[in-house]
């Protein structure tokens, strides 16, 4: 290959400008564990008002008589960036016998079916201010209607005097802790929705005639209802569903199968996810997978924060859920997205970038001028900039942004530096098949992060236009440059070059060139395939362009049988992956 041709080739790459290529973005979550009482239950969740620094979760410890009262940061009082949901301090109150759902009835009421009572906290001082009688195995209640499950009764309990002003009976109870659903259909007129557990049924009661209104059947085992509008859902245990009704008319209308063992379920704020019982774990109803964070998921409630108006934030919601199996309650958010405030794209063929490869990135350097390297190996920093290929990238909930830690990272080898645009090799041996971050340091001391995905192999054919496409970067087999007016023979030798082959044999040092006299020689260790005008090509040699760094030289037999024109198309295979389409003149 002539001298000439080898800075022909240096320019074009330095030159080469293409759009932007976004980043993988992660859907992982993020879990907090926080140790409660014995065996949780029932959880409630109270957002915090406008302004407001936290929000409070109490939860029923059936195991130990008590009441877990957490306290979530949720600091939205300042300006962005939001600072993410976290559990920071916890209390209890003691001398609850075997608690099972927690609700407000004018003040903090907790059931208790083993002793037939409720009993109303003070979650401040920490105690048990009054206990009344209700019903025989009152499981669970909403507002201040209980749900007694033993004599299949409701429960109405005055909110300022704490005593049961009405007893409803033939209302078969509830066991989920969600089994009661209420909804004011008008100013004066409210219904309740109550779910027999063991009577396969749900009941209809009008709270203000204080009576049975109507029912919806075929129903087996329900645990827990979920009400909006005039839609009801329930919970079935025993058919694994979740079907939904038409409360003006109580006709069911559609049915969500093969959710296993709803005991509990919630579908707001993006969550639509059940609770499976002690023993399993969370389901992803929308999608239909195991969320497998939590042992044993028993009670659930969504959260939500508030922001102040002026900076219109509002934060991901977060889903609590208990875990009798470890004695703890799960805090669950969606991860947000990791950053992409550049994208790295091969040099070739602006596709994805293979261990060794030539690539570009696109962003902000603020380099004041255009750097270009002037001397082998490459340099790791360049016109003050530093690009790292490695490390880790991990969300840090109090600060509400994501950290890049350069642990184990390895700095690119740089050919060109520009105001918005570098020229790097990616180091040889890194990892591939998995997403790494990225780190670009500039001038000033800031930095950007983005991440990226590396294959094993990702062919790209450098071409002499800018569009990615065309006439092919190739010699023929006189080590002339191909062209229209210098067309290859039928037969003869061409000298491909491209980029993104992957490892090497010999492997080179990161920014090394191979050796310019081919000696020894620098295979690739994938065999790549040639076609040209869609006919099989024999390759004869594919390894490093001797004298280059990232070149990668494929010679191959122009097929005896390809069809002569000035733009037939070749295209590169490797490992897999096929290479952008060029063209090359053949006579």
């Amino acid at each position: 290959m002539s001298r000439t041709y080898r800075f022909r080739l240096l320019g074009l790459l330095a030159l080469t400008a293409v759009a932007h290529v976004g980043a993988p973005q992660s859907s992982d979550l993020l879990v907090q564990t926080v140790p409660v009482g014995l065996k949780p239950l029932g959880i409630f969740y109270v957002d915090p008002y406008p302004y407001s620094d936290h929000g409070t979760a109490l939860v029923a410890n059936s195991g130990d008589d008590s009441l877990s009262v957490l306290r979530f940061n949720i600091d939205l009082t300042g300006a962005p960036p939001v600072r993410y949901p976290w559990a920071v301090t916890a209390s209890a109150v003691h001398g609850i016998p075997s608690p099972y759902a927690v609700t407000n009835c004018g003040g903090w009421m907790v059931t208790s079916p083993s002793a037939n009572s409720v009993s109303f906290v003070d979650i401040v001082g920490g105690k048990v201010v009054q206990t009344v009688r209700v019903g025989v195995q009152p499981y669970t209640a909403v507002g201040c209607v209980v749900s007694n499950n033993g004599d299949s009764s409701l429960s109405v309990i005055d909110e300022r005097s704490h005593a049961v002003t009405k007893t409803i009976p033939n209302v078969p109870g509830a066991r989920g802790p969600r089994g009661i659903a209420c909804y004011a259909f008008t100013i004066s007129r409210s219904m309740c929705f109550v779910a027999g557990t063991e009577a396969d049924v749900v009941t209809l009661v009008d709270m203000e005639a204080l009576k049975v209104v109507g029912t919806v059947p075929a129903i087996r085992r329900p645990t827990s209802l979920d009400l909006n509008e005039y839609r009801l859902r329930v919970a079935s245990a025993a058919d694994n569903t979740i079907s939904e009704t038409d409360i003006r008319t109580l006709q069911v209308t559609s049915i969500t199968r093969n959710v296993p063992t709803p005991q509990d379920f919630q579908d707001a704020f993006g969550w639509y996810v059940a609770a499976t019982g002690p023993g399993n774990s969370l389901f992803d109803i929308k999608n239909g997978k195991v969320i497998t964070a939590v042992p044993g998921a028993a009670g659930l409630v969504v959260g939500y924060s508030y922001a102040r108006p002026e900076y219109k934030i509002y934060p991901p919601s977060f889903l609590l859920v208990t875990s009798p199996d470890s004695n703890s309650v799960y805090f669950l958010q969606d991860r947000p997205a990791a950053p992409s405030e550049f994208s790295l794209v091969g040099a070739a063929h602006y596709g994805r970038v293979a261990p060794g490869a030539l690539a570009s990135v696109f962003a902000s350097t603020k380099a004041t001028q255009d750097f270009y390297a002037s001397s082998l190996p490459l340099p790791k920093t360049l016109g003050g900039v530093t690009l790292r290929i490695g490390g880790s990238l991990d969300f840090d909930t109090s600060a509400g942004r994501w950290v890049y830690s350069p642990t184990g990272a390895v700095e690119a080898p740089l050919l060109y530096v520009g105001s918005k645009q570098i020229n790097f090799q990616a180091p040889p041996g890194i990892a591939t098949g998995t997403t790494l971050p990225a780190q670009l340091i500039r001038p000033d001391g800031s930095a950007l992060v983005a991440s990226s995905s590396f294959p094993a192999s990702a062919p790209g054919l450098f071409f002499l236009l800018m569009n990615g496409q065309g006439q092919a970067a190739a010699l023929n087999q006189d080590n002339t440059q191909n062209f229209t007016w210098n067309p290859a023979r039928r037969g003869s030798v061409i000298q491909i070059f491209a980029t993104g082959a992957g490892e090497t044999t010999p492997a080179l040092a990161a920014g090394e060139a191979a050796p310019t006299g081919g000696s020894p020689l620098v295979l690739t260790k994938v065999q790549p395939t040639v076609t040209i005008g869609g006919k099989n090509a024999k390759v004869q040699f594919s390894g490093m362009a001797p004298g280059f760094v990232g070149v990668w030289q494929i010679n191959a037999e122009v097929p005896a049988d390809v069809t002569p024109s000035i733009a037939v198309p070749l295209v590169v295979t490797a490992a897999g992956a096929s290479s952008n389409t060029v063209t090359i003149a053949v006579q």
